[in-house]
C-alpha cells in the first residue's frame, strides 16, 4: 500500500488541509504516538471493523505533515505509512462524520490518485474522523475494499462507535503524556513529590525523588503512616484544603523523617488533588538543609514560582523597596528589566501546558545565567520576567544584558524531540531617586516593553510617554539607541 513511487500522478492531486492545521499537527505529534509499535488496543478496533464490515482491510491512520502513518492495520501487516498528497484520509479530516466512497474510480476527487489507479487499486472506501476533545482532527478509521460496495446502516453505526473507541484511546495517550510531562517538569522544579491522604494517615505516592531523599524502596513505603516519614506538617488543615472557604493550597516548612530515623528541614506546597474521591493532597517539598545551615538565610516560605522556582512577584516588589529605600539614602542608583516573551501561548495551545512549563522553566535558568550574581531574578507569572540589577550607573550595562538576554534565545528549547524558538521583547526602566512607588516603577517596566513591541523593536531603553513624565529621556538614557 506504498506508494511512494509514481511522482507523474502526484501533481493531479491537490492536499486539502483542515483550517486549524497547525494546531492539529501540533496535538497529533505532543501525543508521541507516531512511529511506535503496534498496540493490541488498536489492533482489535481495527479486527472488528473489518469483521463488521466485511472488508479485507482496515485501518487506524493517522495524518501527519507529510504522511499517513498507520498506527494499527487489519489485512495488510506491511504497510506502515503512505505520502500524504495521495491519502483518502486526509479528505476525511475536513468532515467531523463518515465518509463514503462507493466507487473511487467514480469519484472525481480519487479517480486519477495512484492508489486508485494503482496498486493496491482501491475502490470502496470509508472514514470516521478521530476528534480529539478539542476539536483536532488527528487521523482516520478505515474501511477499505478492492472493489465497489457501500455499507448498510448498521454497519456505518458500528465504524462511528469503534471510531469513538480509537479516540478514547488516543485520548488516555493523551492524558498519560501530559502526565509523565508535568510529573518531568515538577521533578526539575522540587526534590520531592508526594500524594497523601491526611484522613486516612496514609501516603499514596512517593516520586523517585522522593523515595531517594527518604531512603525507602517503594515497596516499603506502601500504605506506611504519615507520622513516620512527614513531622510537622498541619494534617488535620490539609484535610479541609478546598472544602468551604479554605484555600486550595498553603505553603509551610516542615521535616521529612528518612529510614535510619534523622530529619531534614523542608519547604512544602501543599495543594488538593482535584476529582479525587476523597480528599487527597498533593505535596511538593525542597530540602532546604543549606538555607538552615548556621551563617545562611532561612527564606520566606513561598518566595519562589511554582514553575521557575525563580523569585516570585511578592519578593520582586519587596526588592524593589529595599533599592528604592536605599537610593533615596544614599543615592544609588538601579535599574530593572520587564522582559515578555512571545510564542509562549501557542506553545500552550499546540503542545499543553506542560510543554510551555518546561519553555518557561528552561528559560528562567537561561535568565539567571545572563544576569549577574547580586542581580533578582523574578517569574512574574505567565510570559513576564524581571530582572533587579546591581547598582547601576552605565545605561550601556544594561544594553549588554539585553543583548545577552536576546544572544540566549537563539538557542532553540527542546522537549522530546521538539525544537521551539523563541522571542522576547524588553524594557528597560531606571531609578535614580524619585518618589514613585514600587507599582508605579512596575508599570514603567511594562510600559518600556509595550514601547518596545509598539515600536517593532525587541528591545527599549526608554520610558513610555506619559502625560507627566518622571524624566526626560534623554537625561535618564543619554546612551539609548532604541
Amino acid at each position: 500500500m506504498n506508494a511512494a513511487t509514481a511522482p507523474a500522478e502526484l501533481t493531479a492531486v491537490t492536499l486539502a488541509v483542515p483550517a486549524n492545521e497547525s494546531a492539529r499537527i501540533g496535538a497529533l505529534q505532543a501525543l508521541q504516538i507516531l512511529d511506535t509499535p503496534p498496540e493490541e488496543a488498536y489492533d482489535a478496533i481495527t479486527r472488528q471493523v473489518a469483521r463488521v464490515c466485511g472488508v479485507p482491510l482496515a485501518v487506524i491512520s493517522l495524518v501527519d505533515e507529510n504522511r499517513l502513518w498507520f498506527k494499527s492495520v487489519a489485512g495488510h501487516s506491511g504497510a506502515r505509512e503512505t505520502p500524504r498528497e495521495i491519502s483518502l484520509c486526509t479528505h476525511t479530516i475536513l468532515g467531523a462524520q463518515l465518509m463514503e466512497v462507493p466507487d473511487a474510480r467514480a469519484d472525481m476527487r480519487f479517480a486519477r490518485n495512484p492508489l486508485v489507479t494503482g496498486e493496491p487499486h482501491v475502490r470502496f472506501y470509508a472514514g470516521v474522523p478521530l476528534i480529539d476533545s478539542h476539536g483536532h482532527a488527528l487521523g482516520a478509521l478505515c474501511a477499505i475494499d478492492y472493489r465497489r460496495r457501500q455499507l448498510d446502516d448498521s454497519q456505518r453505526a458500528a465504524m462511528m462507535d469503534l471510531a469513538v473507541m480509537a479516540t478514547t484511546l488516543l485520548e488516555q495517550r493523551r492524558l498519560v503524556v501530559e502526565a509523565n510531562q508535568l510529573g518531568y517538569v515538577l521533578g526539575q522544579a522540587f526534590d520531592e513529590i508526594l500524594v497523601i491522604s491526611p484522613s486516612r494517615d496514609r501516603l499514596l505516592h512517593a516520586s523517585a525523588g522522593a523515595l531517594h531523599h527518604l531512603g525507602y524502596d517503594r515497596g516499603e513505603l506502601a500504605g506506611i503512616r504519615l507520622s513516620s516519614i512527614l513531622a510537622g506538617y498541619p494534617l488535620a488543615d490539609l484535610s479541609q484544603l478546598g472544602t468551604g472557604d479554605t484555600p486550595t493550597a498553603i505553603t509551610f516548612e516542615a521535616e521529612h523523617v528518612r529510614r535510619d530515623g534523622s530529619i531534614y528541614p523542608v519547604e512544602v506546597r501543599a495543594s488538593v488533588a482535584p476529582g479525587t474521591p476523597e480528599a487527597q493532597v498533593i505535596v511538593l517539598a525542597n530540602d532546604i538543609s543549606s538555607r538552615k545551615q548556621p551563617g545562611t538565610e532561612s527564606g520566606d516560605s513561598g518566595s519562589r514560582d511554582f514553575v521557575t522556582r525563580l523569585a516570585n512577584r511578592q519578593v520582586l516588589e519587596a526588592q524593589l523597596e529595599r533599592s528604592m529605600q536605599m537610593n533615596r539614602r544614599n543615592r544609588v542608583p538601579f535599574a530593572m528589566l520587564m522582559i515578555e516573551i512571545d510564542r509562549l501561548q501557542e506553545i500552550r495551545h499546540g503542545y499543553g501546558p506542560q510543554v510551555a512549563y518546561k519553555v518557561l522553566a528552561d528559560f528562567g535558568t537561561r535568565l539567571r545565567k545572563c544576569a549577574a550574581a547580586q542581580d533578582l531574578v523574578a517569574h512574574l507569572g505567565g510570559d513576564e520576567f524581571a530582572v533587579v540589577t546591581a547598582p547601576v550607573t552605565d545605561p550601556r550595562s544594561l544594553r549588554t544584558l539585553m543583548n545577552a538576554i536576546e544572544q540566549s534565545l537563539d538557542q532553540p528549547f527542546q522537549w522530546e524531540g521538539s525544537h521551539f524558538l523563541l522571542g522576547a521583547h524588553i524594557g528597560a526602566v531606571y531609578y535614580d531617586g524619585d518618589s514613585e512607588t514600587v507599582d508605579d516603577f512596575i508599570e514603567r517596566g511594562y510600559d518600556a516593553v509595550n514601547l518596545a513591541v509598539l515600536s517593532g523593536t525587541n528591545q527599549t531603553m526608554e520610558p513610555a510617554a506619559r502625560e507627566a513624565p518622571l524624566r526626560s529621556p534623554a537625561a535618564a538614557y543619554p546612551h539609548t539607541n532604541g
